[in-house]
């Protein structure tokens, strides 16, 4: 087990004793005990930040906009069941996100743009630190064309948890297997940002709910696509494909549909793709 003041220092860190699935956990609540803010809960080791954060959900332990973060996962969940490298140093947290409303608007956000409206909102928040990043479609995190960061989606009974990794201190190395080049990647340390983990995800904490609150009650997911659109990567170049089932190819990347998938061009044509990744950029 590593120390949990990897993540630096502490302060009105509350220690207290709960259930297996969270053994040696630090509770971090708002040090003003009168205000009502999100919980996070802090881990040591785990496979995933994503299995204590389903336990503590699944018990009503944890509630709508609590969040884990654990500093090392030894099975760290990517796209495509990847196994995710997750050393210490770096972010890895797991965040309650509320059951949608039954309005048309809200219900068009979680079927289609639910992994875009996540990204969208760690990137704004990034953005608001100094830390400008593009949206990798569906759900990866750019920095100057390396990735820094990625979203995954968990959904069990209209229950969403969203789980978020952002590179701080370290990043995995560019390697290849197969027909597929992963890109490369880099951290927030090797680019000039001295932040600390923990402040970083209190800042997006506080500045994703405002996003998602205004994106919800605000803004139409017809003009959602336009905000998420100026912040596309690769928007207009050619880029390398894998499309499930058809291997890979080149095609240009227009935009975003309104359904959530990837418009490209390809051999004159326009096409909407709704699954597989983009691989590299030419």
């Amino acid at each position: 087990m590593k120390d949990i003041e990897t993540f630096g220092p502490w302060e009105h860190i509350h220690r207290q004793d709960f259930s297996p699935a969270v053994q040696g956990s630090v509770w971090y609540p708002s040090a003003d005990a009168t205000k009502s803010t999100p919980t996070i809960l802090i881990c040591d080791q785990y496979g995933s930040s994503m299995d204590p954060a389903w336990d503590l959900l699944s018990r009503q332990a944890i509630q709508t906009w609590d969040s884990v973060i654990v500093t090392e996962q030894t099975a760290g969940r990517g796209q495509f069941r990847r196994n995710w490298v997750s050393p210490v140093g770096n972010l890895y947290a797991s965040w309650v996100w509320p059951e949608f409303s039954g309005s048309n608007s809200a219900n068009a956000y979680q079927e289609n743009l639910l992994p875009l409206v996540a990204a969208y909102i760690v990137a704004r928040g990034l953005e608001l630190l100094g830390i400008d990043v593009q949206i990798k479609w569906p759900n990866d995190l750019l920095y100057k064309n390396r990735k820094i960061g990625g979203i995954l989606i968990e959904q069990r009974n209209k229950k969403i948890i969203v789980g978020i990794g952002i590179n701080m201190a370290s990043a995995p190395s560019l390697r290849t297997t197969g027909p597929e080049t992963f890109m490369a990647a880099t951290c927030l340390s090797k680019e000039g940002f001295d932040i600390s983990p923990l402040k970083v995800w209190f800042h997006l904490v506080e500045s994703g709910i405002h996003c998602f609150e205004m994106l919800i009650k605000q803004i139409q997911p017809s003009e959602f696509i336009h905000l998420l659109t100026d912040r596309l990567a690769w928007r207009g170049k050619h880029v390398h494909i894998l499309k499930n089932g058809e291997g890979v190819c080149s095609a240009i990347i227009i935009g975003i549909a309104e359904n959530g998938g990837l418009l490209i061009k390809k051999n004159a044509k326009t096409e909407v793709l709704h699954s597989g990744r983009i691989l590299t950029v030419e």
